[in-house]
């Protein structure tokens, strides 16, 4: 039977090509559903007249999750720190299949223990497992996907594609590991399609468009614009104490902000162990490849 979907946070940088990707793909689906804050389902109008239904209520409230088998959380930063609410509505409601908000590194890697960044999706997981213990009928999949393709040239990491002039807080050689935003979201819709192992809760999608550094991501991204780009290495340390200035005054914007700056070119941008690409029906796009389709001429 075609599965049915209810995604939360449908309307953020990744949440949008997600659902296109379910329109692309909905005659595999029952249905596919948006769940959204009463005050801002309008923005979802062009989705509701391509057949994607927008339910409108409270993401902590379990009435919304029912009918369907499978939630995909794409929440944003602001309110990652609530999933575990919104695995308990969802579970109550009858909910047997949970995408938490990863769709990056691998935060338990024993690097980002500590990765404050990342703290609100390690809770999350540990409410999963306890959560799977108390039902042995309920599963989660975690999207492990790298850093965004996309992002990586962002003036967040201090990249400018204008300027042509890149300022990363790490070192040149460090493993860099992305995958673009059009192909998590096609593995994200395609892994709902592959059969879940009977008796294994927790799954594990591990996928990346390419594994390289951020030198020869920069360099890439260069050749591509037929450009060479000016580079300095900053020290990762500035950015720590940034970010403990920022606790310290308690803005928490700017602590999470300043705690991923030095992602990229850290080496803690990875998705270890052994990659599950070959599961799926597409090759994904390289580094050039991505930036071809953003910057080519």
């Amino acid at each position: 039977m075609a599965p049915s979907v209810l995604v939360i946070g449908a309307g953020g940088a990744f949440g949008r090509p997600l659902i296109e990707e379910f329109i692309k793909q909905k005659s595999l689906f029952s249905r596919v559903g948006i769940l959204s804050d009463p005050a801002k389902v309008s923005k979802f109008s062009d989705f509701k007249a391509q057949g994607i239904e927008v339910i409108s209520g409270s993401f902590l409230d379990p009435k919304p999750y029912e009918g369907f088998e499978v939630v995909v959380s794409v929440v944003g930063n602001s309110i990652m720190r609530l999933q575990p609410a919104m695995v308990e509505a969802a579970i109550t409601a009858g909910v047997r299949h949970f995408y938490p908000s990863e769709f990056g590194s691998d935060v338990g890697q024993e690097s980002l223990r500590t990765f404050r960044y990342l703290r609100d999706k390690r809770v999350t997981r540990d409410h999963l497992a306890a959560k799977a213990k108390e039902h042995p009928d309920f599963y989660y999949t975690l999207m492990l996907t790298g850093i965004f393709t996309e992002w990586t040239a962002d003036p967040f990491y201090n990249v400018d594609v204008v300027a042509h002039t890149a300022t990363p807080y790490g070192y040149p050689d460090k493993p860099l590991h992305v995958t673009s935003i059009p192909d998590i979201a096609r593995y994200t819709v395609e892994s709902i399609l592959l059969p879940l192992t009977p008796d294994v809760q927790k799954r594990e999608i591990r996928v990346v468009g390419e594994k390289t550094t951020f030198q020869k991501f920069i360099d890439d991204l260069g050749e591509v614009q037929e450009v060479k780009y000016k580079l300095t290495y900053l020290d990762p340390t500035e950015a720590a104490a940034k970010q403990r200035e920022a606790w310290i005054r308690g803005d928490e914007a700017a602590e999470l902000t300043w705690s991923v700056k030095p992602m990229a070119a850290s080496g803690v941008a990875l998705v270890p162990g052994q990659l599950d690409n070959d599961k799926f029906s597409f090759r994904p796009e390289s580094v050039k490849d991505t930036m071809k389709r953003l910057y080519g001429q």
